[in-house]
């Protein structure tokens, strides 16, 4: 997440994602003992959430998808692992849609690996709570009757909903080269 000559894992054309959609997950699974194919369909399902959401929200914006998209798929896959249902997975993505969506993305720096623990803190929490029946309910925020309508106005607070965000996070960031 700085930009480091390490290997990492791309998802939606970005490391930092594939750490946080990957890494929470492995971590579980070697604390926990899962087995291989719960870890394997429970990274598949968080690879296909930060997918979703970013289909919605763009490859570049303000919005940061490593916290917000990742998150929200590596979340979806920490239930599975758990063994929760459908249900508790709206639950969680109504709970991260409600807590982090908003975070802006000031590129890969040291505080990109800041809202990367943010989010896994957000995302456990969110399961943690969705499993135990505890979220936000749908009439509040951008949540919605649908995990997917959810999803898609996650994106949507990228794009068009942070296009002002973005010109004014270049300006800052231009400022310092001045």
């Amino acid at each position: 997440m700085l930009g480091l000559s390490k290997p990492a894992m791309s998802i939606t054309g970005s490391g930092a994602h594939g750490i946080i959609a990957t890494m929470p997950l492995y971590a579980a699974y070697k604390v926990k003992e899962y087995s291989q194919e719960t870890l394997l369909r429970a990274t598949a399902l968080s690879y296909l959430v930060c997918m979703y959401i970013k289909e919605y929200s763009g490859k570049l914006s303000a919005f940061c998808g490593c916290a917000i998209a990742a998150g929200t798929g590596m979340a979806c896959g920490l239930v599975l692992m758990r063994g929760g249902d459908t249900d508790a997975m709206k639950r969680t993505i109504n709970n991260m849609a409600s807590s982090i969506t908003g975070m802006i993305c000031d590129g890969g720096n040291q505080g990109c690996a800041m809202k990367g623990v943010v989010a896994v803190d957000a995302a456990y929490r969110s399961v943690d709570m969705a499993m135990n029946g505890v979220y936000i309910y749908d009439v509040h925020g951008i949540n919605a009757d649908t995990p997917e309508e959810t999803m898609r106005n996650m994106g949507l607070i990228a794009s068009p909903g942070m296009i002002g965000t973005e010109k004014t996070m270049m300006d800052i960031l231009n400022g310092k080269n001045k």
